[in-house]
């Protein structure tokens, strides 16, 4: 060995000390985003932060951004992203869309990233609702049914049916002049596909039978859309619907402008009003029913970019979230039915309240989950909009969405 390369000089000396003085470097710190729809509204601005500073410190090595947009421009703030390999790493999708972005190749499967227990908690049903082909492409992080909200004060008993519901509704209207007895909506919003649906299935109709045939204008789902149409122009009990989508009723209801609507637990996080409030009391009663008793049951789930450079990260994010205690928080914070079985026998959601919404899983329809979702939206909301706009009788308006469903082959998932 040449001894004049093992000569440093007095620079160098010192620099090597200083290193060695210094200790181990700093671990590197990984950020990861995260896209939720509505990460700028109130609920999402007063609760989200607690639960990244809770990750954070439980994990000093990730950081999380978050970012979203609303819930109308969210799927196609996604595609575009996707494409443009830019995606969030960690995004949160309504589970309906699983299919399309599986077949974009924009999500991953999530297996080996979440944990097996965790992904074991969620019950089964719920599970492989964010399934495409054999993987599991998504955890289902929230899940939902609906009820109908009612003020206690001007309502002594809640209705049961749909006859009733147009009865309480005008007794409402002629004892409190300016409040309107119910309220629907027929803006462009996905929304309005969850209240129409309610009516069909109530009806004993459904969006597809077992073969995957849309059955969109069966005898049962038009006059589901008439009593839609009726409780505007005809009963005159609602609000212009064309207004409004849903997540507008809750402001509405504690503004003493509508006496009853159809909301999930949600609906009390945008009021921001206990059901005992001295303003709008209310309270929460099943769905009225029609031929049958029904509701839809929605579910949204976190999904990992597949162009994610942070996956492992992304994963430790997901379980964090699906811890029970976690988890509970989240769904009280934010209005969410339970989603694991350890959270229904917490204190939490013993209520009367609470206990209304998981009772209406029993009567629970799936939201039909077609391989891709905004033109199945799209298609109905046309309808929709069409009969009550007067364009088109009910038959007409649904034989022609079954037609451009039949025409886009817009099958459901298998």
């Amino acid at each position: 060995m040449n001894l004049r390369s093992m000569r440093l000089g007095p620079s160098l000396c010192i620099l090597v000390l200083a290193a060695g003085l210094a200790g181990p470097a700093l671990a590197e710190t990984t950020e990861i985003r995260f896209f939720i729809p509505g990460a700028s509204d109130e609920v999402s601005q007063k609760t989200l932060p607690g639960f990244i500073a809770d990750f954070e410190a439980k994990n000093p090595d990730i950081k999380v951004k978050v970012e979203g947009v609303g819930w109308d421009e969210a799927f196609q703030k996604l595609s575009t992203d996707f494409i443009a390999g830019r995606a969030a790493d960690v995004v949160y999708i309504g589970t309906r869309n699983v299919a399309e972005l599986s077949m974009m190749g924009a999500i991953q499967p999530v297996d080996g990233l979440v944990d097996a227990a965790t992904l074991g908690r969620i019950p089964e049903t719920l599970r492989q609702a964010a399934q495409f082909g054999d993987k599991q492409m998504a955890v289902p992080m929230a899940f939902s049914t609906q009820a109908l909200y009612y003020r206690t004060d001007l309502i002594p008993t809640p209705p049961k049916t749909w006859d009733e519901l147009v009865a309480t509704a005008k007794s409402v209207m002629e004892k409190n002049p300016g409040m309107y007895g119910y309220a629907t909506s027929a803006a462009a919003h996905v929304t309005l596909v969850s209240q129409f649906l309610n009516f069909v299935y109530q009806n004993g109709g459904e969006a597809f039978d077992s073969s995957g045939e849309t059955r969109i204008n069966s005898p049962e789902a038009v006059a589901a859309l008439q009593f839609y149409v009726d409780l505007f122009q005809k009963d005159k009990v609602v609000p212009n619907p064309l207004e409004l989508n849903r997540e507008q009723h809750p402001p509405l209801f504690a503004q003493g402008k509508i006496a009853m609507m159809v909301s999930g637990p949600w609906g009390k996080s945008i009021m921001g009003l206990p059901p005992d409030n001295k303003t709008a009391p209310y309270a929460v009663a099943p769905l009225p029913c029609g031929k049958a008793c029904k509701g839809e049951q929605v579910s949204d789930s976190l999904a990992i970019s597949a162009k994610s450079a942070h996956p492992e990260a992304a994963g430790k994010f997901v379980a964090y979230l699906l811890q029970p205690e976690v988890h509970a928080k989240w769904d009280d914070q934010r209005g969410l039915v339970p989603l694991l079985a350890e959270e229904e026998q917490m204190d939490t959601f013993r209520t009367p309240f609470w206990q209304t919404f998981i009772a209406m899983k029993a009567n629970g329809f799936a939201q039909p989950t077609p391989r891709a979702w905004q033109p199945f939206e799209k298609i109905l909301v046309e309808a929709v909009q069409s009969a009550i706009l007067g364009k088109a009788t009910p038959q007409e308006a649904l034989d022609a969405a079954a037609e451009k469903i039949r025409k886009a082959r817009i099958e459901p998932r298998a």
